[in-house]
């Protein structure tokens, strides 16, 4: 094992904001547009609201890449494989070798990982990306926490000098932030009915109960990652949100609810949301279609279904008088959206660890359906397109063994060769194949109406 050994610590540095007026969000952005000028990197902002703490991964110092049966350490362009023998061990075990102090590491779960748990054949496609930062800095509410490599000490003036230009930046923001693309929600919408109409049909012949489907909506413009980011957080309220590159792969977004989140001492949560309605600009609309959620029997039924099965992954993984439902069918608003919301929580049981529970939890069931296992079967089957990152993960996980994985939706995407977004909804016996594809539309528009363009 030397590739572990002779890691580096991290320095660590605090500024005090206590005094001032920080917003957050401009001040992440500030900070990373600063270190991309001088290195070409990979990059994660992580937005976790139930901490309110904005942290933000910068560079790689170690890079961890997860397949079925193997997993690939790079560090310093050197690269080390180890055989997978059983995942979730081996990759909690992969962790313990890192002999650092308070490592934090970033990164995405591909919906691979989802095929891989439940289809029966051999997934080739990567798993998970995550990577221990050169760079990780903490917005906190009063405070600033910097920790870096003996390499990077210059971190800690750049990010004073950010301090002091957050005015500029904010301005600059704004007058830029005037680009918008034409709205293209009816992309595919025969194709997706006609999707939907087959789903409904194997569900009447009792394949399952509920399969979430989706589209996917190439965009015609080039995004601007982080001014989207600014943008589109002024206007939704997500339970996390996220801007990052890893590799060619830039992503941001604003996600309604989280997979699952494990703290130090392995209780771990899970925040199902089903059942959706539009949410405008109209108060009195708004409360007309909350009283309508909250009274429509699919809606219901959809939400009911997804929280049973949440209850008893957790069981398969936690102690079972610790399992329980803390929060059932709120009314949630997410964007231009408002669902109901139901939250629950274990212990995980001692001869298990926190990747036990994602691997129990994943794919959310809102964004897969019941059961998994077929339903996962008939997404491979009746979506023309790879999901690739949409409806996966990204996730912090420390060395104290806490982890938190956000729900990729409300997510635009961009790599080398196109940018996109996609959209799905719930198929259930009662569904009616326009009134999905409406939902599809309401739901698109808290990522796609709020995204900066590159103008040619």
């Amino acid at each position: 094992m030397l590739f572990f050994q002779k890691l580096e610590s991290y320095k660590e540095y605090i500024i005090d904001t206590l005094e001032r007026k920080l917003d957050k969000h401009i001040m992440a952005v500030n900070i990373v547009k600063s270190f991309l000028k001088q290195h070409n990197d990979s990059y994660i902002i992580y937005e976790n609201k139930h901490k309110d703490e904005l942290s933000l991964g910068l560079g790689k110092y170690i890079g961890f890449s997860f397949f079925s049966d193997k997993i690939q350490v790079v560090r310093n362009e050197n690269m080390e494989e180890f055989i997978v023998n059983a995942l979730n061990n081996d990759i909690f075990n992969i962790f313990k070798k890192v002999h650092m102090n308070d490592w934090r590491a970033y990164g995405i779960a591909n919906f691979s990982y989802a095929k891989n748990s439940f289809l029966d054949e051999k997934i080739n496609e990567k798993l998970m990306d995550l990577f221990i930062p050169n760079i990780d800095i903490r917005i906190e509410k009063n405070r600033i926490l910097i920790r870096y490599m003996e390499e990077f000490e210059c971190i800690v003036s750049m990010v004073e000098d950010c301090l002091s230009n957050l005015k500029e930046l904010k301005e600059i923001i704004t007058e830029n932030d005037k680009s918008k693309l034409e709205l293209i929600k009816s992309v595919d919408e025969n194709y997706y009915k006609n999707i939907v109409s087959k789903a409904i049909e194997e569900i009447k012949n009792n394949k399952y109960e509920k399969v979430i489907l989706s589209r996917k909506i190439n965009l015609e413009k080039r995004i601007s990652f982080m001014d989207s980011y600014l943008e589109g957080r002024k206007y939704n309220n997500p339970a996390r949100s996220y801007c990052m590159k890893i590799d060619d792969l830039e992503v941001v977004g604003f996600s309604p609810e989280t997979v699952v989140e494990v703290d130090r001492d392995k209780t771990v949560y899970t925040f199902p949301l089903a059942g959706t309605r539009a949410l405008t600009e109209d108060k009195e609309i708004n409360k007309k279609l909350k009283d309508e959620l909250l009274k429509d029997p699919k809606e219901i039924a959809e939400h009911a279904v997804s929280v049973k099965l949440a209850y008893e992954e957790l069981e398969k993984v936690c102690d079972k008088d610790s399992v329980s439902v803390i929060q059932f069918m709120d009314v949630l608003e997410r964007g231009t959206v408002q669902h109901l919301a139901s939250r629950l929580r274990g212990k995980i049981k001692d001869e298990f660890n926190e990747w036990h529970a994602l691997t129990a939890l994943f794919p959310a069931v809102t964004a897969s359906g019941i059961p998994k296992k077929e339903c996962i079967e008939a997404i491979d089957r009746l979506e023309k397109d790879e999901r690739g990152l949409y409806s996966g993960g990204v996730l912090t996980y420390d060395q104290n063994g806490t982890l938190d994985v956000a729900l990729v939706l409300r997510t635009a995407f961009q790599d080398e060769k196109e940018t996109w977004v996609r959209v799905g909804a719930g198929i259930v016996k009662l569904s009616n194949p326009e009134r999905e594809l409406e939902e599809t539309k309401e739901k698109v528009g808290s990522i796609i109406n709020r995204l900066v363009y590159i103008e040619d």
